[in-house]
């Protein structure tokens, strides 16, 4: 799917990225971000390991391109809220805060509402692991600062 979308946005105010090994293997995600814009990262890296995996390339881009860049661990956070390998409702509040194309409180709002609309038949828990996931999308995101 990136391939594909790659051939028709080149320079975005938003991407995110939610499989490290992409960047790890030199895929040029971050180059699709025009400059002053914002790229997220879904990793398990702490800020040590992330210097340590983050090819100079993608640093170099990102200080030259004044990109406001973040991390976020949603993998760990959907596991401890109990929803498995399932980190989609994470990163979507995540991607809520970071573009801040609604007020945040207005975007978890509505998310919180859909989750509830969808999952209700499921049981009061899945809404509440919902709830849950919702939230540490909009706490769980950490700045990143990359030297000049």
């Amino acid at each position: 799917m990136i391939l594909i979308l790659k051939n028709y946005i080149t320079k975005a105010d938003f991407v995110a990225c939610h499989n490290p090994s992409y960047i790890v293997k030199g895929f040029k995600i971050v180059n699709d971000v025009k400059p002053g814009g914002t790229f997220l990262l879904n990793c398990q890296w702490n800020e040590e390991e992330l210097e340590k995996h983050l090819p100079a390339s993608v640093k170099r881009f990102i200080a030259e391109n004044n990109i406001q860049f973040y991390t976020i661990n949603a993998i760990d956070k959907a596991r401890e809220i109990g929803m498995g390998k399932r980190t989609n409702t994470t990163l979507q509040s995540a991607f809520f805060k970071l573009a801040n194309i609604l007020p945040i409180d207005e975007a978890v709002e509505y998310m919180k509402y859909m989750a509830k609309k969808s999952y209700l038949k499921k049981g009061e828990a899945i809404v509440e692991m919902n709830y849950k996931a919702i939230d540490a999308g909009v706490d769980a995101i950490v700045k990143i600062d990359v030297p000049e």
